[in-house]
Order: C-alpha cells, then structure tokens, then sequence
C-alpha cells in the first residue's frame, strides 16, 4: 500500500479494484484510489490478495476515503468479492451499472477505459504519482493476437484497475451520478 494524497475532508473518492484469484504466482489485485473531482492519484494497493482479505482491505480503504465509491470489476473473481463487500463487510457505496454492482470489462469497454488512460497519461501526467503503475504502463504492449496486455513476465493489474477507475470516473462525472 501506498499513500500519497490522504483524504482530505469533503472531497469524494473513487477506489478502483481490479481483483485477481489471490494465488501467490499468479496475477495480482490491484486497487487505485482517485479524487472523484480531478482525477489525482491519492494511494495504490497491489498484491496477491483475493476474496474475503481483498473485499476487507478494499471497503476499510474505501471507509478511510471518506467513504468512497467502491468500483470493483465484477468480472471472474470480482463477483465474489462484490458479494462479501456487500453481505460481510456491509459496504453499501458499490459502483452500479445499468443496475447491476460493478465494472464490467467487455470487448467494448476495455479499449475504452484504456484509450482514455493513455491520453490522461499523455494530457495529464501529473495527476499519476505511482512509479509502479507507470512501470507497468511501459510494460503494456500490443500481444499478437491483435489485443493488448502485460508483456509475458510482467503484470498490468495496476493499469487495469487506473484504467477502470478513471472509465468509473468519467462516466460519474458525466452524468453527476455522486450519491
């Protein structure tokens, strides 16, 4: 865990989840904290964490955030992890959309999220403090199959939950969806 920007009383929050199994060789969770209104890098979490652990340390930090909007991709693993955020953390201030709890990442909105990283980090530099996350940016390429990921050996968990977390972002902002 990194912290950069603690909460600073009347600002909103966003905490930005991208979760993984929690295997100690496999991927790892990944959860961005933003200032809702501009955008800012305030902390990083990244680690092989999954289920219940996850779903505790991300709603505690979400808490500390002045009780931040918790945008988990429900995608695999997230599912479970939206569950015990809801049922067992009793965390209320989950992310929806179209009325479901949750990112959902598609073939759609991947490229989206991801396009609008790249030009936030091109256009707006300054508002990303994790080196780790810019680490993992160079190390995002283009994977033959026409996609594009983490270069083999490499990770890109922290890119996809900033990734998320600013897609989250621009679409509360756009439509003032706040409370």
């Amino acid at each position: 865990m990194e912290i950069w920007l603690p909460p600073l009383p009347g600002r909103q929050y966003i905490v930005a989840v991208d979760p993984a199994g929690g295997g100690s060789e496999g991927d790892y969770s990944a959860a961005e904290v933003l200032d809702l209104e501009t955008g800012m890098q305030c902390a990083e979490f990244a680690g092989h964490v999954g289920g219940l652990e996850l779903a505790q340390l991300v709603t505690e930090l979400a808490s500390e955030y002045n009780g931040a909007w918790l945008v988990v991709e429900r995608n695999n693993h997230g599912s479970g992890v939206l569950a015990l955020a809801d049922t067992v953390c009793g965390y209320r201030r989950i992310y929806a959309q179209a009325g479901q709890a949750g990112w959902l990442t598609t073939s759609v909105s991947r490229p989206a999220v991801l396009s609008r990283l790249g030009a936030a980090l091109v256009e707006q530099p300054d508002r990303f403090m994790s080196r780790r996350l810019l680490g993992e940016c160079r190390t995002f390429v283009r994977l033959a199959n026409g996609g594009s990921g983490a270069r083999a050996g490499t990770h890109d968990d922290r890119v996809m939950a900033m990734a998320i977390g600013l897609g989250a972002r621009a679409e509360m902002v756009g439509t003032g969806n706040r409370e």
